[in-house]
């Protein structure tokens, strides 16, 4: 099972590199933001029964159009991987990957947008999202700067594909689950981002009809990807 029975100890070392060039914190027409962390837990130097690895890399690109600062282009890739230590370690499930609606409410969800909160990945015998060792998403975004004073608004269309795999052997990151659609962000002091998404999800993930998932609203707070 994924649980352990009994009392559990757990020593855990994080760390994070990261860089970032943008050239604006709200709307960034170019530069770039790159950050990989890596945590270990247990294992042959850490104490404690709870024994894995988990390494997580994201990439984001920012590019101006059409020759202003009106007009961004963003590309953003995701990856994730958590391994273990020992034949019988077991991962706790915090530690496992989750993906699909924004993410919000959840623990460890990577959002895809068209698809309800963690819907996209493996499933167990009775269909109960159980989470993965492996996760990829790739976006797109359109971005339109509508306003950046006194209230900064923008208007997006997006593209992305994302999906969890059980483990690194059975992972295929050519397999994405799809969507498509369209949103808007606003920054409210001192509430910070918000905003909505509109997206279509192209694939049958949840519930199993035979259909595609289709149009799905998301409120979004923060950045929402």
């Amino acid at each position: 099972g994924i649980y352990r029975e009994g009392k559990s100890s757990q020593f855990s070392l994080t760390q994070v590199f990261s860089r970032n060039d943008t050239d604006n914190p709200i709307f960034p027409t170019s530069g770039s933001n790159f950050s990989l962390s890596m945590e270990m837990s247990g294992g042959p130097v850490l104490p404690g029964n709870i024994d894995y690895h988990k390494w997580q890399l994201q990439t984001e690109w920012y590019l101006p159009l059409f020759g202003g600062n009106r007009f961004a282009l963003y590309l953003g890739s995701t990856y994730g991987f958590v391994g273990d230590f020992y034949k019988e370690s077991v991962v706790p499930p915090i530690e496992l990957f989750f993906m699909g609606g924004t993410g919000l409410g959840y623990i460890a969800t990577t959002p895809l947008r068209g698809y309800e909160d963690q819907s996209v990945g493996p499933r167990n015998v009775n269909g109960e999202i159980v989470g993965g060792k492996a996760m990829t998403k790739q976006t797109a975004e359109f971005r339109f700067n509508v306003s950046l004073n006194p209230i900064p608004i923008y208007l997006l269309l997006f593209a992305e594909g994302g999906n969890v795999f059980e483990s690194m052997a059975r992972a295929d990151f050519f397999t994405l689950k799809r969507s498509a659609g369209f949103g808007a962000r606003l920054q409210i002091q001192p509430i910070g981002m918000i905003g909505f998404d509109y997206g279509y999800g192209f694939d049958d993930v949840f519930p199993r009809d035979g259909k595609p998932d289709g149009w799905k609203f998301h409120f979004v707070f923060g950045r929402g990807y």
